[in-house]
């Protein structure tokens, strides 16, 4: 359906002597945005993890395309033109957070999880009770009256639970209220066991190197009965104060800054005047501080920036669970919970090891790795380098990791739970690479600019290598980004197949949980085409997986 391939021009070093707001500030990371919209908002750049989608405003992509791929040396290039590379760069973090992490990886499958492990029970309430929507406006009209409807209803609380939970705690207030809420501890599971499913049934049947899932209810079911904190119904809970949110975005701007700082004298406080270091950028690192007993540093260079950004790529990296087996029940919450993580990772510099403030002098692969196994010992779990390099066993010891990364090399995925391949294969990717060189995804700011190191080519070569799948356009339209050596055909291919079970997940999503007729409004994809085309397109993608059309739905 879509032809074009956009091919962004990258900017990776430069000196400047102005800062504009109107290429800098904010930056925004969605979890459901159905809009390619941004152009007159604030936002000049935004993820979408759904939709796996980078965007940015038309006069940061001016500034970007202008430049011809390169290295530059000081006032080569014009403020501008940095600036707006800041922002992509901000934006493609927010990708590498989903495509990258742990818990990206967990919470990014979370939307076909909840298509993928509900379609069993889909299919039947079609046989038992028809073609009605939404399901969940029928259960209130007609309660318990179907086991189908309400192992969907739970699957899919469960797992949105799970993720609103883990991007703000604060959510949990309220969803202690919802009548399908069972416990912290459940969502967790059922997220966690309902994303390695996915991966399970796609490239791992045999159970031979993924997590055990089958193992888990037992464990957990025992948690309930004992009345573990966190693990059964009506539990107390005791949040986090922050979540993903905040560590995404601080993670995001922080390297930002230093990327904009590096090779000038730009302190923390001018950053402060235009306001970029406010509200949601900033809440994760005024924590941070607040618990090592520390104040802001001026130079946006500064160990303890570098710490903090450290501290961050802990926090989003757990193990217990996946990529490892689960090491102890009872820790589930707050072993993979990231904002859990990150306020036990600063108890323990404050606490045992406050010479890790002043650590980071080289921001160095060495320094990384002692630092992340230190920090990652501390709370009895390993560390995002140990996890990598256990994933890239994988790649030598599974066939079906083989066979999946030819499917990468090729660019030629097979049709089945695409989407999971896609995003898999890219996964994997990128932990050989976080392996080999950790520090230039945990301190990519610096590594972008000229240090006086031999690596600013090495960090060139992993920021084309590892940037955003689908990005979009002038015109608003997603496209792939530009791939190296693949035909536009293999691009077209993949990019296609890909939206289009995205759609199914969406209207699968809609029939679920959305009150009235279905919404085709899929202009955010494409406006080549009119709104009649988009909606037979999405609809012929339904009717392929569930065997009805959507405009055949009953709504009630």
């Amino acid at each position: 359906m879509l032809q074009k391939v956009l091919t962004f021009e990258l900017i990776y070093l430069l000196q400047m002597s102005n800062l504009n707001p109107q290429l800098l500030l904010s930056n925004g990371f969605y979890e459901n945005l159905h809009s390619s919209f941004i152009n007159g908002t604030n936002a000049r750049g935004v993820y979408s993890p759904m939709q796996f989608t980078l965007r940015l405003r038309n006069d940061v992509q001016n500034e970007i395309n202008s430049i011809t791929p390169g290295f530059y040396s000081p006032n080569e290039l014009s403020e501008n033109q940095t600036q707006a590379f800041s922002t992509y760069l901000h934006e493609t973090i927010h990708w590498w957070q989903h495509v990258g992490s742990n818990y990206g990886l967990i919470s990014s499958l979370k939307y076909p999880a909840q298509s993928h492990i509900n379609h069993s029970y889909l299919k039947s309430i079609l046989t038992d009770i028809g073609p009605i929507k939404s399901i969940a406006k029928y259960d209130i009209q007609n309660p318990n009256s179907n086991l189908n409807i309400n192992k969907t209803l739970n699957y899919w609380h469960d797992i949105d639970f799970a993720n609103k939970i883990a991007f703000a705690p604060n959510n949990l207030k309220t969803i202690t209220n919802n009548p399908y809420f069972e416990s912290w501890g459940h969502s967790y599971q059922i997220m966690w066991g309902s994303s390695i499913w996915t991966l399970i049934s796609t490239v791992d049947n045999n159970f031979s190197f993924l997590p055990n899932i089958r193992e888990w209810e037992a464990e957990f079911e025992k948690l309930r009965k004992q009345k573990i904190k966190g693990f059964y119904h009506g539990s107390p809970n005791t949040i986090a104060p922050i979540g993903t949110k905040s560590i995404f975005e601080g993670q995001a701007r922080f390297s930002q800054i230093q990327y904009l700082a590096r090779g000038k004298n730009y302190t923390v406080a001018d950053f402060e005047k235009l306001n970029m270091l406010e509200g949601i950028y900033v809440e994760c690192f005024d924590l941070f501080l607040k618990i090592l007993g520390e104040k802001r540093p001026l130079n946006a260079v500064h160990p303890l920036i570098g710490l903090f950004l450290l501290v961050c790529d802990l926090s989003i990296n757990p193990t217990n669970g996946f990529p490892f087996e689960i090491r102890n029940y009872e820790s589930f919450i707050i072993s993979n919970d990231p904002g859990y993580r990150f306020i036990l990772l600063c108890q323990q510099i404050r606490d045992h090891y406050s010479v890790l403030k002043i650590a980071i002098k080289d921001y160095s692969k060495e320094e990384y790795i002692t630092i992340s196994n230190i920090l990652a010992s501390s709370i009895e779990t390993r560390s995002p380098h140990e996890s990598a390099g256990f994933i890239c066993r994988w790649l030598t010891s599974e066939q079906t990791i083989q066979d999946l990364l030819k499917e990468e090399e090729t660019y030629r995925f097979k049709s089945e739970n695409l989407p999971i391949r896609l995003f898999f294969s890219k996964f994997l990717r990128f932990q050989e690479d976080k392996y080999k060189y950790p520090h230039i995804f945990c301190w990519p700011g610096i590594n972008l600019t000229e240090t006086g190191r031999n690596e600013l080519q090495l960090a060139f070569d992993l920021f084309e290598k590892h940037k955003a799948l689908f990005i979009d356009g002038i015109d608003g339209d997603i496209y792939h980004s530009a791939m190296k050596g693949y035909t536009d055909e293999q691009v077209d291919s993949t990019l296609n197949g890909f939206f289009a079970w995205n759609s199914v997940y969406d209207l699968t999503r809609q029939w679920i949980v959305e009150p009235g007729p279905f919404n085709f409004k899929y202009e955010w994809l494409s406006s080549k085409y009119s709104a009649d085309e988009m909606q037979n397109w999405a609809s012929t993608n339904f009717e392929i997986s569930f065997g009805i059309r959507p405009e055949n739905f009953k709504i009630i």
